[in-house]
């Protein structure tokens, strides 16, 4: 999950989506790598739904889980060229996020843990001329910590200081036929 920042405030920003890192370890300590979870989402389609609203809610939805997984396993090793992210991400979220994770590269960084997700509502615009679905979730950043790559010690000032926030992606339908994450937002208030 990227932000528009950089790991929240330099521990949170690489995902608002973007924020994240874990370690691979290059001393003999090892920390196992943890998947991230995305929580069951309420937003599944009832009957009543049109059944293209709710192909198109659940197809963003699981674009959108896929990027909040994809990138905490790229960020567990601070890997900008992971060939994932593409596979959920479009410019300029995909540009971002390879951004966000070349520089934690370079400063030596990466994540320990991994941010959950939980979807809380969606809004489908078929008709736009880029067909959009909004997803509003809540990332929970509790399980996570940045540290230096080298030894596992802990990057100063990267605690998180509001582990629960609320979140808002954009994800477009693209002419490929593939929904694509290509916007988030940190939302103005936690949960």
């Amino acid at each position: 999950m990227v932000n528009q920042g950089m790991y929240r405030g330099r521990a949170a920003g690489v995902l608002v989506l973007v924020a994240a890192l874990s370690a691979a370890g290059c001393t003999s300590r090892s920390t196992p790598s943890v998947t991230p979870s995305v929580a069951a989402s309420s937003a599944s389609p009832s009957p009543s739904v049109d059944p293209s609203t709710a192909a198109a809610t659940q197809a963003a939805i699981a674009a959108y889980n896929g990027y909040i997984q994809t990138f905490a396993l790229a960020a567990q090793t601070a890997d900008p060229a992971d060939p994932s992210l593409a596979r959920y991400l479009a410019d300029p979220l995909l540009s971002l996020t390879r951004h966000n994770l070349q520089t934690m590269k370079d400063r030596g960084e990466v994540q320990v843990g991994a941010q959950k997700a939980t979807v809380t509502s969606t809004q489908v615009d078929l008709n736009a001329a880029q067909p959009v679905v909004t997803i509003h979730a809540c990332l929970d950043y509790s399980a996570l910590k940045l540290v230096y790559k080298s030894n596992h010690s802990p990057v100063p000032n990267s605690e998180i200081k509001t582990p629960r926030v609320s979140a808002i992606a954009t994800v477009w339908l693209y002419q490929s036929g593939q929904w694509l994450v290509n916007n988030t937002k940190q939302g103005n208030d936690t949960c």
